[in-house]
């Protein structure tokens, strides 16, 4: 079984009863794992096939860095790939649109890491390369390594559009791939497509809020409260 979990937070005891209790299951988290330790993705795995990108708050800090990119857990960072799962082609965009990078429909500023650090001054630069901040940063690079692939689903932490904070980009990619269905984090309140007027797409889109979680098709099995505002 073939499972989404929207931006757990640091938190994750919301996803064991249904996954301890329905295995065997493939996880894919859509980013803010917000971790401070390996140790939670450790113990998930433990039940589950366990999947990932990363969303902006994983390099708020170092430690939440260091977790995915700094351990073995690197391997399951799904961003710039297309990996088969279940039987299942899933394509991953991890990370955010920033201005200081590209803030689609504007043209971006700088086209890939190597581009933004050539340009970078020496005191921004963080472990020889990128600012922590931007660690989780797209670039039109990140597009352009998914956009001549193929794949069944694309997940992303940002949304497409018609989502009010959505941004077109996303559904060129999705077009440009073949993809039948969009699955993305970010926004925390499970924004419904299906109640959007407008003009057909080829796939459907599903925005899995705060620790929710759902089936392939879109189907939540637990919605999460984001009460802390």
């Amino acid at each position: 079984m073939l499972l989404f979990a929207g931006d757990p937070h640091g938190y994750f005891e919301h996803l064991y009863p249904f996954i301890q209790d329905n295995q065997p299951i493939s996880l894919i988290i859509l980013g803010d794992l917000q971790l401070t330790d390996c140790s939670e993705l450790d113990r998930l795995a433990q039940h589950c096939d366990l999947w990932f990108i990363h969303g902006n708050h994983d390099s708020k800090t170092v430690a939440a860095f260091e977790a995915i990119w700094g351990s073995q857990w690197k391997q399951r960072n799904l961003h710039g790939k297309v990996v088969e799962i279940e039987g299942v082609k899933i394509a991953g965009l991890g990370g955010v649109f920033r201005g200081q990078i590209w803030m689609p429909p504007n043209k971006p500023l700088f086209l890939d890491p190597i581009h933004y650090c050539q340009y970078c001054t020496q005191d921004k630069i963080w472990n020889g390369g990128l600012p922590l901040r931007h660690r989780t940063s797209i670039f039109p690079s990140d597009v352009d390594t998914l956009a001549n692939q193929q794949a069944d689903i694309l997940i992303c932490h940002e949304a497409p559009k018609p989502h009010p904070s959505g941004f077109a980009v996303i559904n060129k990619l999705a077009e440009s791939m073949g993809v039948k269905k969009i699955f993305h984090g970010h926004h925390h309140d499970n924004f419904d497509y299906t109640q959007v007027k407008g003009r057909v797409r080829p796939y459907q889109i599903f925005n899995i809020g705060f620790r929710s979680l759902s089936d392939i098709n879109g189907r939540y099995l637990l919605i999460g409260v984001d009460d802390r505002n």
